[in-house]
């Protein structure tokens, strides 16, 4: 351990004069002057043996000869005055050990002492002096690697002290050293010099004082140094004075005077003080009220001419305060005060892991925060990173065991203020696998070849090779890690992707999963909804969309579905539906239609709210054209530069809601680079359309701005704007030029003309929802289309002598109106007129078709179409021996304000519903099919409550007839139904929970076989026969799971395990011919297997899938080592815009595959597997919002 000990102040440390009290002698002082022939260097060492004054001079010969550096005038600068401020008044540079730390009381013999003395950490020291009653006298000191556990350093070299007098309130002493050596943190020190100090106290008037005259050589590292001079300390109780002038030489840079003083301790911290420096010129450190000034004086005219201000005391210690730039003194600026960035985590930090701090505190009391500018520095093992001046170091930049340190660097108009530095622990960063070769997406039956290596982030790759613990079937890996596989020729989706998992064999590691996309155009999902209508307007297209030659309907519901309609037998088929969730978009917002891939049909295009996708082909995938992290409001379609080919213009902002104020007009091949972008404030629709007499089209907006798309110019620009809300193009007088057509919300439509830049008329309407325009028939002139909002009309107007007149008013049916669309729809060579109602209520949302001629229009009734809410499957079944269909459970109608109702659907996406069955007021959802009788036509059994009252009710399905009904009161309430033979007569059963009561009933003789009512809340059951017997998995509660046996009239408790599942399943997962249990606990999501016997519940498993599954099944392609079917929903993905994916994992929780996302929250009870004819896997599932019949027979 060291003290540190300021140069400008050196003395005794911790002579122990107290202690030599007694047995001395009145001759003890120095005999004589010494010869004038000995060293210096003797002289010292035998100090006991010479005076004052010759120690004195051999002392400063020393210090003189251990100085060869520069002695003229230094060059000064700011770094310099730093360097030599810190060396001569800062406690924590310059270190010096403690001397004459012995007590040598008892060594004092006849006023002498000589002894050498033992350091307790190794060495030792000789002292050899005289000392005498009054404690004055001569002692020697020779160190030779004393190495004392209060310095923690060895010592060597020779020190004398002459002390003149000492009394109890003052001493005088000279301390002489002779080339005194030591190390501290690798760098060698050596001192020589001599330093007198005059020090006492006056008890009477309390005035202290301490002169210091100095005259030492020391080196440090490679440096040399030498000062020469006085530092006077004066305390009196009215004052404090400190003050020093020396001489300073440092060796690479020559001579500084330099004169200090102040009224408090001569320190960085000082409050204030005042140090001036010269050599070839003059600077100054001001220390005022806790502020440092630097000043110098440029062309030494005694004026200061530039200088800047330093943090603090910390600044002038440790700043690098080189590139501190300086500034004309009236130009000088208080720098920043900067506290050091902040980093907070409670996630593991290491390699892989980019890290990111927050600012720390910082203030400028001159400077506003607009006005400064806040940078970080990067430090990586002490080194400056120099491209990173962020608040985030990238991952990868830094491994284990570097030290990463960050600080903030602050500047205003004059000053950079750097922080001090936050240090950033890394963590050791797990084995990772890497890849070669892999491949994104392959072709059905395709062999493919990659390679899997161990790789380490701290260390690099090539680690060893993984273990391949999951992967598809016939995967395989060898020894150097090369996986084999082909890829299946058939699947349940277009694009499947398939899992490979890997272990590093690290202890605790998480399994690395990767997969492989497999595209197979062939495979065509089902995938049906009830028919919804736009919420947008300009979202319906007629068109032949499938390439069979009649139209169909292109429609959205605005959120994620995107289908067709075929008007068939006088109403609409959906005979398509996009089966996924548009990829990357967000909710759909439009779909439009271009000839995108010029084959002369129509292309679907997906105006999402990121981005646009087309589908060029229905049985293929759509393909993402751009995405965008703005929102996107609306879009049309026009061709702008007459090629052919429509370009795309579509309005977005910063948010999803609201008016935007920008425009960008893109060609579909070439998106990245837009054709104009244009600024328009205030706006809510746009239009395209040719508004002048020049050949281009122009750009519309309803805030009332032209745009002219060749150019880009504005061409018009009414202040008022065209409307507050709806904007049409359209030539609806037949001259040739199109008008553009305005429509409040509340209050009037306008029509314009751009070339006279005028109005031309205007028309009261209440509340206006849509306009649009278009040709009734195929020879009549352009009409403009109004539909109303509320409970009003749809109209067709014509303008005639420059007024607007009307052709037709028509019942909207419901409330409202969206995406009023011309077309022929039914395919009889006639347009008819289509539009959206309902979607302004809370009630039902239709689809409303009306045959129109030149003056009139005729709603089709029967076309008009009804909304299904949501879907539950319940499995197959046939009408008929032979007959089958895919069923459908459809809990409520009409937006929530019908009953349920049972949906039937060929293979061929063709389906029929039923009436009404019930109110399902307690909106149960779950309906399993069966043949309760054997007589070959399907039945379902359902739940048919009515308002407060519980029900269930067995119908047979090929005339929605009611067989068998049991009814209930408000106690009542019908949740999961299966479908089981629960006592062994060959006949199925209903199984299902009413409340907390499980009941089974045998449906085909109406007899109740077995109650069993739950002590807590109902979570799920399964039900499986083996050995000869039944038993039902129940869970109930927060932590129940019980394995039930049925009794003569009820059931035996067989065995519990302390664990809630969310979802059971029975599976066989091993080769044996038992079931076991798989249970979804989803309080902390985890996948637990369960052995089964006729006593127990063995937990088998237990880990983690971290994922929400909502479904399973076993799959039953095997019989022995099954699989798990489940449906989960997207993470951060539930509600309405929710998403769902179907997958297949092993029993240890390991992927398999797992599908694109599908549309829709996923039901649970409504995943059903079954092997086909040709032992593949057909599925048939549902979400809140679409029906699945996926792997059927073509």
């Amino acid at each position: 351990m060291t003290r540190s000990v300021r140069l400008a102040t050196i003395g005794i440390v911790a002579l122990t004069l107290a202690a030599c009290g007694g047995g001395g002698s009145d001759s003890a002082g120095p005999v004589n002057g010494g010869s004038s022939s000995v060293s210096p260097s003797t002289i010292i060492k035998n100090a006991k043996d010479y005076d004052a004054p010759r120690l004195n001079t051999a002392a400063k010969s020393l210090a003189n000869a251990q100085y060869k550096g520069k002695t003229t005038d230094a060059e000064v600068d700011l770094q310099l005055v730093q360097q030599a401020f810190n060396l001569l008044f800062s406690d924590s540079v310059m270190t010096v050990p403690e001397l004459a730390e012995q007590d040598f009381t008892d060594d004092v013999k006849s006023g002498a002492i000589k002894k050498t003395y033992a350091c307790d950490q190794g060495g030792s020291v000789a002292y050899d002096g005289k000392v005498t009653d009054s404690l004055t006298g001569v002692i020697a000191m020779k160190y030779q690697n004393c190495w004392s556990y209060s310095n923690g350093i060895a010592i060597s070299g020779s020190a004398a002290i002459a002390i003149e007098s000492v009394s109890e309130s003052a001493v005088k002493y000279s301390l002489y050293v002779d080339s005194l050596t030591w190390t501290y943190d690798g760098v060698p020190y050596t001192l020589s010099g001599v330093v007198s100090i005059d020090e006492g106290f006056n008890e009477t008037n309390g005035n202290y004082y301490v002169d210091t005259s100095q005259h030492v050589a020391f080196t440090i590292g490679s440096e040399q140094y030498k000062l020469e001079g006085d530092f006077n300390i004066h305390d009196s109780p009215n004052e404090t004075v400190n003050h020093a002038e020396l001489n300073f030489y440092v060796g690479s840079k020559g001579k500084l005077v330099i004169e200090a003083e102040a009224p408090e301790y001569l320190w960085p911290y000082m409050y204030m003080g005042e140090v001036v420096v010269a050599g070839d010129k003059t600077a100054t450190l001001l220390f005022e009220e806790g502020i440092i000034r630097y000043l110098e004086d440029s062309d030494n005219d005694g004026n200061y001419d530039v200088g800047t201000f330093i943090v603090d005391a910390y600044d002038l210690i440790g700043g690098n305060l080189a590139d501190r730039s300086l500034v004309a003194i009236a130009d000088m600026s208080i720098p920043p005060t900067v506290y050091a960035p902040e980093f907070y985590t409670w996630d593991t930090v290491d390699t892989t892991t980019p890290i990111t701090v927050s600012p720390g505190y910082y203030n400028d009391s001159d400077t506003d925060y607009e006005d400064l500018s806040v940078s970080f520095r990067w430090y990586i093992n002490g080194v400056l990173v120099e491209d990173i001046s962020g608040d985030t170091l990238p991952a990868y930049r830094a491994v284990f065991n570097d030290v990463v340190e960050v600080s903030m660097v602050v500047s205003d108009s004059a000053n950079a203020v750097e922080s001090g530095r936050t240090s950033i622990t890394l963590s050791d960063a797990p084995a990772q696998v890497a890849f070669e070769n892999l491949p994104e997406s392959v072709s059905p039956g395709e062999y493919i070849e990659f390679r899997a290596i161990v790789s380490d982030p701290d260390l690099g790759d090539n680690q060893g090779v993984p273990t391949l613990v999951s992967a598809p079937s016939g995967a395989t890996i060898n020894e150097d890690g090369l996986i084999s596989w082909q890829a299946p020729s058939n699947q349940l989706f277009k694009t499947q992707l398939y899992a490979f998992g890997f272990s590093t064999g690290e202890e605790g590691a998480e399994v690395v999963k990767t997969h492989v996309s497999v595209t197979n155009n062939e495979v065509q999902e089902l995938a049906r909804s009830g028919i919804e209508v736009p919420k947008m307007n300009n979202s319906m297209v007629v068109g032949d969309f499938d390439h069979d030659g009649d139209n169909e309907v292109l429609s959205t519901d605005s959120a994620n579905r995107v289908f067709l309609l075929s008007y068939q037998n006088g109403s609409y088929n959906q005979t398509w539906m996009y089966p996924y969730k548009i990829e990357q978009g967000g909710a759909v917002k439009q779909v439009l239609s271009t000839d995108f891939d010029n084959d002369g049909y129509p292309d679907i295009l997906v105006i999402s709210e990121h981005g646009v996708s087309v589908v060029t082909d229905i049985s293929e995938t759509a393909t993402t054209i751009f995405t965008t992290d703005n929102y996107i409001h609306s879009a049309v379609l026009g061709d702008i530069d007459n090629d052919g080919d429509d370009e795309l213009a579509y309005l977005y902002s910063s948010r999803d809601y609201g008016e935007a104020s920008d425009i960008v007009v893109v060609d579909l091949s070439s998106p990245e680079t837009p054709l104009f972008t244009f600024t328009a404030e205030d706006t809510y629709e746009i239009a395209l359309g040719n508004v002048d007499s020049d050949t281009q089209l122009e750009l519309v907006t309803n805030s009332g701005l032209v745009y002219d798309l060749g150019s880009g110019e504005n061409q018009w620009f009414l202040n008022s704007g065209f409307s507050s809300s709806h904007i049409a193009v359209a030539d609806i007088n037949g001259d040739g030029i199109d008008e553009i057509v305005g429509a409040d919300s509340w209050s009037y439509i306008y029509v314009y003309s751009a070339q006279n830049k005028s109005q031309i008329t205007s028309v009261e309407n209440f509340n206006t929802c849509d306009i649009s325009a278009g040709k009734l028939t195929d020879d009549s002139n352009p009409v403009l289309l109004v539909g109303d909002c509320q409970w009003g009309n749809v109209h067709a107007m014509k303008l005639s002598n420059n007024t607007l007149t009307s052709v037709f008013s028509i019942d909207m049916v419901d409330h409202g109106s969206t995406s009023l669309t011309l077309g022929d729809a039914d395919n009889d060579g006639l347009n008819e007129l289509l539009w959206g109602t309902g979607t302004t209520s809370s009630g039902e949302d239709l689809l409303v078709t009306a045959d129109v001629t030149a003056t009139s229009a005729t709603i089709k009734t029967t076309a008009t179409t009804h909304q299904l809410d949501s879907f539950n499957a319940a499995g197959w079944a046939d009408l008929y021996p032979g007959d089958e269909r895919a069923v459908f459970f459809v809990p409520s109608t009409g937006s929530g304000y019908d009953g349920s109702k049972v949906l039937l659907m060929e293979n061929t996406g063709n389906y029929i519903t039923s009436e009404e069955i019930s109110s399902n007021w307690d909106n149960s959802s779950i309906a399993v099919t069966t043949d309760y009788n054997n007589d070959g036509a399907g039945d379902l059994f359902l739940p048919s409550a009515e308002t407060y009252d519980g029900a269930f009710a067995a119908m047979r399905l090929n005339d929605f007839s009611i067989q068998y009904e049991i009814t209930g009161d408000y106690s009542n309430d019908v949740s999961v139904i299966k479908a089981f033979d629960f006592n062994n007569d060959g006949f199925d059963d209903a199984v299902y929970v009413d409340g907390r009561t499980l009941k089974a009933v045998d449906v085909n003789n109406q007899v109740m076989l077995a109650t069993y009512t739950m002590p807590q809340y109902f979570r799920d059951f399964d039900i499986v026969a083996m050995n000869g017997n039944v038993y039902v998995a129940l869970s109930q509660g927060n932590d129940i799971t019980q394995l039930l046996k049925p009794t003569a009239s009820g059931f035996s408790i067989q065995a519990s395990a302390d664990i809630s599942c969310a979802r059971l399943t029975f599976i066989n997962a091993d080769s044996d011919a038992e079931s076991e249990l798989a249970c979804y606990n989803d309080q902390n999501q985890s996948l637990v297997i369960f052995d089964v016997t006729d006593s127990s519940l063995s937990k088998t498993s237990d880990v983690s899938v971290n994922m929400s599954i909502v479904d399973m099944a076993a799959n039953p392609v095997t019989a022995t080592e099954q699989t798990l079917l489940v449906t989960s929903a997207s993470e951060d993905d539930w509600g309405y815009y929710g998403s769902t994916e179907l997958s297949e994992m092993t029993v240890e929780g390991i992927g398999i595959w797992k599908s694109p996302a599908l549309i829709g929250p996923a039901r649970s009870h409504s995943l059903h597997a079954r092997k086909s004819a040709e032992g593949s896997l057909e599925v048939m599932m549902a979400t809140s919002r679409v029906m699945y019949w996926l792997g059927r027979a073509k």
